[in-house]
């Protein structure tokens, strides 16, 4: 996406200062709108970098009790401040230099002080870790949610969701959807805490099953969308053309029958997508036959045709809109993709097929196929996409960690860039040890190098909240 083409997000991070990380690490990061591309080595904190944007702008201090360091100050382009101090164990929470009312196990933060933290980052992030591959098929794998069920934070987590769910979509109850989604969520969030440490903020990644069943939904809506215009449409113009044969004026010598007809067989021949619904040609056809019939020669229909003309036009344009989304996603997905197409939309021409039929594979040869069949890399680019992009929340930053994994070296250089291309106007920061991520954003790259101050004798305590540092 070109420079001039990016929107200015209202509110964004400029800086992220942490003093004392695990008793031994210290950095401040600069941020900018836009693309930011942390470079450097593994093992050094960019991970954890990502872990406090998160967590902060879920407004959840209290994962904070999870990691060891003395202070931590996030700054956005208005000059607001949030600063975390910790000091023996004891967690101190500001707002522009306002005390909050945190107290660790005794007073939570008040929902006027969560919310005053989530708009100052711009509202909740979207989180895409660096173990996605695991997260993309947890659905599909029979993890005990029972047993999750009958855990403590179960609930809790349960709860923080559903109330994120309601504040960004006005739900007085959760759609179905929302609710698998929901409880998927809660159980990756578990998991990934037993398995990466505490400090792993909520976890909404999705699996493939998820990106086909969101997708799916979208087509779907969409042609509802379309067949509502539609339907409007055809009252409106039956009401136009009766209107001008009751008036006798059906014909006028500005308007020859035969270049309206060109027309229409032009926008006609256009829409007649096999991804679009039923063929329209037959009713060209059908028009004209009519028209040119011996009958009716030597009489002009132009006005009547001009009418039929604009409603095409309209309707062109109406379902450009309506499926502008989709297609985007579709187009992004297929810059990566050789001798196959990624398809959003009805295999037949004829016939509605199953929802999971409606997100495929086409070969340039063979029958389509689902996307399951994918390879890894290419099931990668299709979550990535669609967690940055089909996200509930998304009026927050976009974090990414390590893109490059399981992506061809060619792939890395394009991945921000697809993504970037589809966020106009938000804040995109990605970790990477690849230097293929920035060979296209050389001016949006940064070396991480956090300063080393002190060297623990005795770190095996923090080893569990060190992984994946």
């Amino acid at each position: 996406m070109a420079e001039s083409d990016f929107v200015v997000p209202e509110t964004w991070i400029t800086s992220v200062e942490v003093e004392g990380l695990h008793n031994r690490l210290s950095f401040t990061v600069a941020l900018r709108a836009g693309v930011n591309i942390i470079y450097g080595k593994n093992g050094i904190g960019k991970t954890t970098l990502l872990h406090v944007i998160a967590n902060l702008s879920e407004g959840d201090v209290a994962r904070f009790s999870f990691l060891r360091f003395n202070r931590i100050e996030v700054t956005n382009n208005h000059g607001q401040t949030i600063k975390l101090v910790k000091s023996d164990s004891s967690l101190t929470v500001y707002i522009d230099d306002q005390e909050t009312s945190y107290q660790h196990g005794i007073n939570d933060l008040s929902e006027a002080e969560q919310q005053a933290i989530r708009a100052a980052l711009g509202n909740r992030a979207t989180y895409l870790p660096a173990f996605r591959s695991v997260l993309e098929r947890m659905r599909e794998s029979a993890y005990a949610a029972q047993e999750d069920r009958g855990r403590p934070e179960y609930e809790a987590l349960r709860r923080s969701e559903w109330e994120a769910i309601q504040t960004e979509k006005g739900y007085d109850r959760a759609m179905r959807r929302e609710g698998n989604l929901l409880e998927s969520n809660v159980s990756k969030t578990l998991r990934c805490r037993e398995w990466f440490g505490h400090f792993v903020p909520v976890i909404r990644y999705p699996s493939i099953t998820d990106v086909v069943a969101g997708l799916s939904d979208e087509w779907t809506t969409a042609q509802i969308a379309i067949n509502r215009i539609e339907q409007k449409q055809f009252e409106t113009a039956f009401v136009e053309i009766f209107s001008a044969i009751a008036k006798g004026d059906i014909a006028t010598e500005d308007l020859d029958h035969g270049p309206l007809l060109e027309e229409i067989r032009d926008l006609v021949t256009l829409d007649d997508s096999p991804f679009q619904g039923p063929t329209k040609m037959s009713a060209y056809l059908q028009l004209v036959n009519i028209a040119d019939s011996p009958s009716n020669a030597g009489r002009n229909y132009g006005n009547v045709l001009q009418i039929y003309r604009d409603k095409l036009f309209e309707r062109k344009v109406e379902r450009e809109n309506a499926l502008k989304s989709v297609n985007a996603f579709q187009d992004s997905v297929n810059v990566f993709l050789s001798t196959k197409s990624f398809c959003i939309g009805n295999r037949s021409s004829f016939r509605t097929k199953l929802r999971e039929r409606s997100v495929f594979i086409e070969p340039e040869q063979g029958k389509p196929y689902g996307v399951m069949a994918l390879s890894s890399g290419e099931r990668q680019i299709v979550t990535m996409l669609f967690s940055a992009t089909r996200s509930l929340f998304r009026g927050g930053c976009c974090l990414i960690d390590e893109p490059e994994l399981s992506l061809h070296v060619d792939w890395q250089r394009i991945i921000l860039k697809q993504i970037e291309g589809q966020h106009r106007g938000r804040q995109i920061i990605a970790c990477t040890h690849s230097p293929e991520i920035g060979a296209d954003h050389e001016d949006r790259v940064q070396f991480f190098e956090p300063r080393i101050i002190q060297t623990s004798d005795d770190d095996s305590n923090e080893l569990e909240e060190s992984v994946g540092l």
